[in-house]
Parts: structure tokens; C-alpha cells; sequence
């Protein structure tokens, strides 16, 4: 049987599926899509997790935001939870938690509108405060963020609390409410939504009489400063966004997805850097500021914060003045032991020579960040 060499019209570089570029962080997504009246939903986010009903709350499609359909909470004796290890350390330190909510009645306490409990000093939840603004709470009662828009019934708000560990940010309709400089911290399993059961005394507190709509965790700062909210359903995939190859529906080829261009790099960071006199970045990727802490030490800021502080960094020096010239030296740049953060890397560029070591400011240095 011949066999022909792929031809190379064959190929396609133009993407075709539309996607979320941070669906592979997403760690639950809900839309609450369904009948009217079911008491069953689907986590449509990779980890499909269970979703439990309790008391009456269930799918309505009296009121929706997207889809037609969202789920109804009497303001009673009903919630959501959702169990999982998974979750349990998910807003530990860098995430998004957002959703729209529509109030049929404001009640002079508070409401719970997504709450994670574990103790005292370990937990996140988000709430409507007794005055109607929004407010937001890390590590329980010490890290409180205090909103100032007064909310009305009748209408839907999208609500996001969005940073990474040392700066969290909270968001009514894309506009920011207030912020909290510290850290965050979860330990439970399960997140409450719509009202919050303490299993101390099996008591229901603060439950939310309204409607719930497109409810999404991510292991990732979405949202850093006012924003535009979704005028769409959350997508439910990465599309092209995260595919090299995909074979395309005709097969008769392949086509490359490049539909998001922060997946497109390889490198999740990156930058070229001067550290000599006044510290200058000559190009960089993902890199808001570099700090200069010492001859021969900088702090790399990322721009967007990583999922963890398990990233992989290469370095590497360019150096065409050197200072050694009569002395042979070898030059290299290298990551601190200490200094691996999610939203920073701190670096030193360094010379070993006949005479001795020590750290240089070097006109070239080059770091790569490899991580999620």
C-alpha cells in the first residue's frame, strides 16, 4: 500500500475552539443548568465533583444570569455543599472564588454566600454584611475585607474575591470593594453555599433567600484590578487554549490551537534583566518589577502569581564587561534556597575567580520560570 508524506498545506495554525485559558486551574465550576425543580447538578470543571442539595434548595428557572436555569434558596433550611480533599486547601493561597447572586429579600443579619470553616483562625468565606454591603473573610475573623456598595434586591451581582498569598482582592460587578495585605488559609473539606451548617451544634447560619448563579473556584488570580464582569456563561473547557495539536473535525489535517497566547509560551515567566547601576529589565514575560536587595541579589515580582511555590527556574549571565578581565573567572546566577514565593523568585549572580568569589551585578541576566 503507498503511503504519502504529509503534505504540509495540511496544516493549520488557526484555532477554533474558543476556551478558558485558566480552565486546566478551574476547581469547581457550576452553572446550575437543569429543570426546573431537580435537585441534581453537575461540576462541569475536570474534577467533577459531587454536589449535594439540602432542605429545598433546587434548580429554578424562575431567575437565571446565563442558561436559563440557576438554583433557588428558600433563605430557611437549605444549602449546597461540596466535599473534597481538593478543595479543602484550594484558597490556601492563590485563587479566585466568584459568582453571581440575585436577593428576593435583605435581612438585617448576614448571608453566607460560599464559606469554607475550619477552627478560629483557619478558613474563607464571603458574605453580605448586616448594612447590605459585601464583605469577604481570610483566615476567619482576621483577615475581614469590608465592601461599601450598598446591594438592592432584584437584580443579580457578580461578587469575586481574587489574589495570592500576601495581597487578596474583593469585587462587586468588577469594581474593587476593598483589599486585605496578609495571608489565607482553608482546612476544611467542605464548602457551604447559600447558607453555612456548623457541625458543632448541626445549626444553620445565615442563609441567603435568593438565587445562586455560574459559581467558579480557580487556582488563580483572575482578576488583580477593575475589571469587566463575564457577559457570557463560564466556558466549560479549554478549547484550543491549551492544545498543541488537535485533528481537526474534517480529518484531513491537523490544526495547532493558539487560542490563548499566555499558554502559547513556554515559559511561564521570564525576563533579561541589567543589574548594573539603576536595575533595568531589557524584556520579560509575566515580570511586574525587579528589586534590587544587593549588589548581585534581585527579586523577581511576577505579574501573575503561580499556582505554587514548585516551579522549576533556570538562570543563566551575559556579561560583556568584565570587571575580572586579568583574572579568569567563571560567572553564574542562581536561584535563593529561601527564595521561592508564589508571587516572587529571588535571584543572585555570582563570580569565582583565582582570588576569591563574591556576588556582581552583572549587565545580562537571564531567569526562566517554569511551573503552573
Amino acid at each position: 500500500m503507498p503511503f504519502n508524506k504529509p503534505d504540509i498545506r495540511q496544516l493549520s495554525a488557526v484555532g477554533s475552539t474558543v476556551g478558558d485559558v485558566y480552565f486546566p486551574q478551574t476547581e469547581l465550576l457550576l452553572p446550575f443548568n437543569g429543570a426546573n425543580g431537580a435537585t441534581t447538578t453537575s461540576d462541569l470543571s475536570n474534577n467533577n465533583h459531587a454536589v449535594t442539595f439540602v432542605g429545598t434548595s433546587q434548580i429554578s428557572t424562575a431567575q437565571s444570569k446565563f442558561g436559563g436555569s440557576s438554583i433557588l434558596f428558600d433563605g430557611d433550611s437549605d444549602y449546597v455543599s461540596v466535599t473534597s480533599s481538593t478543595l479543602g486547601s484550594f484558597a490556601a493561597s492563590t485563587f479566585t472564588i466568584e459568582f453571581w447572586v440575585y436577593h428576593i429579600s435583605l435581612p438585617s443579619d448576614l448571608i453566607y454566600y460560599a464559606i469554607n470553616w475550619a477552627g478560629a483562625s483557619n478558613g474563607v468565606y464571603l458574605q453580605k454584611n448586616s448594612d447590605h454591603t459585601i464583605g469577604a473573610r481570610l483566615l476567619s475573623n482576621t483577615g475581614a475585607i469590608t465592601g461599601s456598595t450598598v446591594m438592592t434586591t432584584g437584580r443579580w451581582y457578580h461578587l469575586a474575591l481574587s489574589g495570592s498569598d500576601g495581597s487578596y482582592k474583593l469585587f462587586l460587578d468588577g469594581n474593587l470593594e476593598g483589599t486585605h495585605t496578609g495571608s489565607s488559609s482553608t482546612g476544611s473539606n467542605t464548602w457551604h453555599l447559600g447558607a453555612w451548617l456548623y457541625s458543632g451544634n448541626n445549626t444553620l447560619y445565615y442563609p441567603l433567600n435568593g438565587y445562586l448563579d455560574d459559581i467558579r473556584f480557580t487556582s488563580a488570580a483572575r482578576y488583580t484590578s477593575a475589571f469587566t464582569p463575564p457577559t457570557t456563561a463560564h466556558l466549560t473547557s479549554a478549547g484550543d487554549v491549551n492544545k498543541q495539536i488537535v485533528i481537526n473535525s474534517a480529518a484531513d489535517g491537523v490544526a495547532v490551537g493558539t487560542g490563548g497566547i499566555n499558554q502559547a509560551r513556554i515559559a511561564k515567566a521570564w525576563v533579561n534583566l541589567d543589574g548594573t547601576g539603576t536595575i533595568g529589565i531589557n524584556d520579560s514575560y509575566n515580570v511586574s518589577s525587579i528589586t534590587d536587595n544587593a549588589t548581585g541579589d534581585y527579586t523577581v515580582t511576577f505579574s501573575m502569581a503561580m499556582t505554587d511555590a514548585n516551579y522549576a527556574v533556570s538562570c543563566s549571565i551575559l556579561n560583556t564587561t568584565y570587571s575580572h578581565s586579568g583574572d579568569p573567572s567563571f560567572r553564574n546566577a542562581m536561584p535563593q534556597k529561601d527564595g521561592y514565593l508564589t508571587s516572587s523568585i529571588r535571584v543572585f549572580s555570582r563570580f569565582v575567580n583565582y582570588s576569591g568569589y563574591g556576588q556582581e551585578d552583572e549587565n545580562m541576566v537571564n531567569i526562566i520560570v517554569f511551573g503552573n
